[in-house]
Formats: C-alpha cells, sequence, structure tokens
C-alpha cells in the first residue's frame, strides 16, 4: 500500500513541533500557553489557553530560582484546574538575550517546551503600535506564538550538544577574527610612523605579521634604531625565527631604514610602547582564534556536517560554522526555507492578477545576518578553489547579469543539505551518476577522500578522527569499502 502523499499547507512558516502539540491536544482549550516578557532581573507572565482566552492575568516572575519555582507552580495550578497534561503546555518570548539563556535552560530541564518567537512579528501582532507595556508586549507574544509562528528556544538538538558547541566556538571565533583585523589595522598605523614600509615584504623580503616581523616590531622598533643595526646581528635574529635568506633579508631591512623619513624622536618611545602592546594583544587574538578553530573541527568530525569538507574550499571554519547556525540535520528545512532564513533570497512582489509579471526587489534584513555571511563566503570559497564545475556555474551566472555569489550560495545550501541529510561526502559528476562504472565512482571516492585527508591532516588527531567508524567519516569509509569493494588509504 502506498503511503499518502504529504499535504500543502497554507501555513508553511509554522512550527511543526507546535503544530503537533496543538493535534495532540484535539481542541484548542486543552492547550495551555504561556508567554513571557523578559527582563534582566523580573519577567512578566500570563497564561492563556489556546483560544487566546486568559486563564491567569500578567504577574512578575524573578529571574532566578526562585522564580522558576514559583513560574511552574502557577502553570502546574492552572493546569491541573484545567486537566492539561504537561506534553500540552508550552511557554515561549522573544529571541532570548544571555541573561535568560538559564532561566529558559531551567524551564526546559523542568520538561516544559520552550519556544522563542521574532521581536518583530510579536510587535506587529500588538493590540497597538501607539504605545509599548509590558501587557501590550504580553498580548503580541501570545498572538505569535499561538499562531505557531515560533522556533525552538535555547539548543535545537539537546540529545547532541556539539551543535550548541558549534554555534559558540564559531561565533566567538568571528568575533575574534574580527579583533584582530582591527588590531592588524592599528600595527599598520603604527608601524607607518616609527618605520614607513616595514610591512611591505617587497621592500623588507619578510612577509607581514610573519613570527620575524611580530618579533621585531616588539623591541626597540623605529627606523633610526634598525638604520643603525649592524647586518650580521640583524640576520641572526631573522635566522632563528626562519626567514629565508637571512643575509639579503636584513641588507634590505636596514637600507630601508636608511631611506625613510624618520618619526620625531619625542614621539618614538610613546609609539613603541603602544607598537608593543598592540603586537601582544594581535597575538593573543591569533592563537586563542587558532585553538577555537582546533576544537571547532574536533567537534566537527562527530557531525554529518564534517562532510562538508569534501567541498573544495570549504574548510573548518565555513563548515562549524554553518552547522553551529542550521543545528540538527535531521530538522532541516525545505532548500527554500534555508535560504530564506539565511537572507540570499530577494522579495517577490507580484500584483495586478495572474498575467501580471513579478518583480524582484531586495534581499529582506529579516534574517539569520551570521548564517548569510558564512554561506556567502562559502560560495565566493568555492568561486576561487571549488572544482570547475562549481566555479564555471557562479562565472555563468555572473555574465548573465545575476549576483553569481547569491546564487552559488543558494545552491551550496541545497548541496549541503543533501550532503549533510545523507550523510555522503561531495563527488565528482562521473562518480555520483546512476550510469557511473566502477572505475569512475573509485577514481571519484579516492579523489574526494584525498582531498579531505589534506584538510585533516592539520588538525592534530584529526586522521584518527576521519578513520573512526563511530564518526560518518570513517563510517562512510567502510561503506563505500562494503559496498563497492574500494579500499581507501589510511595515510597518505
Amino acid at each position: 500500500m502506498k503511503p499518502k502523499p504529504k499535504r500543502k499547507s497554507v501555513y508553511r512558516s509554522q512550527n511543526a513541533t507546535l503544530r503537533a502539540l496543538f493535534e495532540r491536544a484535539g481542541e484548542p482549550r486543552k492547550v495551555l500557553c504561556v508567554p513571557l516578557d523578559y527582563a534582566k532581573r523580573k519577567h512578566v507572565a500570563l497564561v492563556c489557553d489556546g483560544h487566546g482566552d486568559i486563564l491567569k492575568g500578567a504577574f512578575p516572575v524573578d529571574n532566578n530560582p526562585a522564580g522558576v519555582a514559583y513560574l511552574i507552580e502557577q502553570i502546574s495550578a492552572t493546569a491541573r484546574h484545567r486537566k492539561i497534561p504537561k506534553n500540552q503546555i508550552f511557554l515561549g518570548g522573544e529571541d532570548e538575550p544571555a541573561y535568560v539563556a538559564n532561566f529558559t535552560a531551567a524551564l526546559r530541564e523542568a520538561g516544559f517546551l520552550v519556544m522563542r518567537v521574532n521581536a518583530h512579528e510579536a510587535k506587529e501582532n500588538r493590540e497597538t503600535h501607539a504605545a509599548s507595556t509590558d501587557q501590550l508586549d504580553l498580548i503580541g507574544i501570545a498572538k505569535t506564538l499561538l499562531s505557531s509562528r515560533a522556533r525552538s528556544s535555547g539548543d535545537s538538538s539537546p540529545e547532541n550538544p556539539a551543535y550548541h558547541h558549534l554555534r559558540e566556538l564559531a561565533r566567538c571565533r568571528r568575533s575574534l577574527v574580527r579583533q584582530q583585523t582591527a588590531t592588524a589595522n592599528r600595527i599598520h598605523a603604527l608601524v607607518d610612523q616609527l618605520f614607513p614600509g616595514f610591512l611591505d615584504d617587497s621592500k623588507t623580503g619578510i612577509p607581514a605579521f610573519c613570527e620575524a616581523s611580530i618579533e621585531l616590531m616588539k623591541d626597540r622598533f623605529s627606523a633610526p634604531e634598525f638604520a643603525k643595526r649592524k647586518p650580521t646581528a640583524l640576520a641572526k635574529t631573522l635566522r632563528r625565527s626562519l626567514v629565508h635568506h637571512p643575509d639579503e633579508a636584513a641588507a634590505k631591512i636596514i637600507n630601508l631604514a636608511r631611506s625613510v623619513l624618520p618619526p620625531a624622536p619625542n614621539r618614538v618611545a610613546t609609539l613603541q610602547r603602544t607598537l608593543k602592546a598592540t603586537v601582544d594583544l594581535h597575538q593573543c587574538l591569533s592563537r586563542n582564534a587558532g585553538e577555537l578553530r582546533t576544537d571547532a573541527a574536533l567537534t566537527l568530525a562527530t557531525t554529518p556536517y564534517a562532510m562538508l569538507t569534501s567541498i573544495r574550499g570549504i574548510g573548518f571554519v565555513l563548515a562549524a560554522g554553518v552547522a553551529g547556525e542550521l543545528g540538527d540535520p535531521a530538522a532541516l528545512g525545505t532548500t527554500d526555507s534555508l535560504c530564506c532564513y539565511a537572507g540570499i533570497v530577494p522579495k517577490t512582489l507580484q500584483s495586478g492578477g495572474p498575467d501580471s509579471p513579478p518583480v524582484q526587489g531586495r534581499v529582506s534584513p529579516r534574517c539569520n545576518r551570521i548564517l548569510k555571511d558564512w554561506v556567502v563566503q562559502s560560495a565566493q570559497k568555492i568561486h576561487l578553489y571549488g572544482v570547475p564545475e562549481h566555479k564555471d556555474r557562479i562565472t555563468r551566472w555572473n555574465a548573465e547579469g545575476r549576483s553569481g555569489l547569491y546564487a552559488g550560495a543558494r545552491h551550496y545550501l541545497r548541496l549541503l543539505r543533501s550532503l549533510v541529510k545523507n550523510q555522503v561526502p561531495y563527488l565528482a559528476p562521473a562518480g555520483r551518476a546512476r550510469s557511473a562504472a566502477p572505475e569512475d565512482i573509485a577514481a571519484a571516492s579516492q579523489d574526494t577522500w584525498k582531498v579531505m585527508q589534506n584538510k585533516w591532516r592539520t588538525i592534530p588527531g584529526g586522521l584518527d578522527l576521519m578513520l573512526d567508524e563511530a564518526h560518518p567519516l570513517g563510517f562512510w569509509r567502510r561503506v563505500i569499502k562494503e559496498t563497492h569493494d574500494i579500499q581507501l588509504p589510511t595515510r597518505l
């Protein structure tokens, strides 16, 4: 007997968990909705049923353990009176700030379903836009929750905390890299005063911000002082930092120091102290960003998102960033919903009857901007370093007058969804075709395995994780061996 086709709904944006809750209840009167207006010290809550009828008016709830216990007591009392089981109760508020995370986590730990709504939608659902009070805000939140326009609060996959870890690690590293860039710009400004041209490797023979460059900027750094240094002593310092051709580099640096315009003598000491502090900060940010990258890669290896590293141009940072924002692959929506969530599809305006053509507008600012940044960066990296199949597609889109990066980002999300949900890596077209010969499958699999090994070998313990059959990459290696008798090497 063929399964019934899944019916389409006009409420495509409704939360599936809340829809199932209402279906389980049978009637709205058997549903308990508790909207919360969050605050740093004291929240405001009310209790209503699925029809929106208020069962308990607005009341304050402290943001502490006593407040959690009090809220649960009030909800339980109303539920007992109405004979509503716990699995037909849900709470929710606007996108939760950091000071609410522990409060909502305690509610989830107590077994309650906690949702979050978009602040803009809740505002639109208020009774009036002329004023804003706790009562009006609660009504707007309640209406949004009851329309099932909400998302899961906190960790979307508590049984697998890897995605929460990836989200925190990737976001923290993203912030550190931005600070690192700002610090590098500040270093450039200071160096341009102390020793103009030093960070230009064509003039000095050493790359900017390499180990030698960093060490030289920390100690007595200025053009007049370098002009006085002996070439042999400077070459010895460069040799310790593994600079190629240290004698030539030392001569270049000293000649450059003698030819540039020196700083005012009374400003040198202050600029040197400021530069040393800024360089130390840059090193700290760089070290921590590298450690976070390693931690994210090790966590990524335990999830199906590790398959994204089979795509040329996609490394651990981009794969981990997307994994942290999208979460559990089992909860991934359609490609259209992912593109909308990432904010990479323009608005479409169409009216005046079916014969009137649609007009494309701007991309909506209401999206996950961090996810948008990750997927657009991914499309850019694929355009630069990807396989010809992907690079040529983006080039063709650009030639057609389309936004190649945005179109490439949409294609990347489609490819991502396929690889992650099926837990398979990217294979060349010849190896993934239905009519592919065994030798084509073997060649494509070996090429993909080599691409992944080249990436994972840079992570301490990465190759061991690749071979672990308890993780997706190792499991795929075993499947490809058992299914196609293809032996993939353990080491390059």
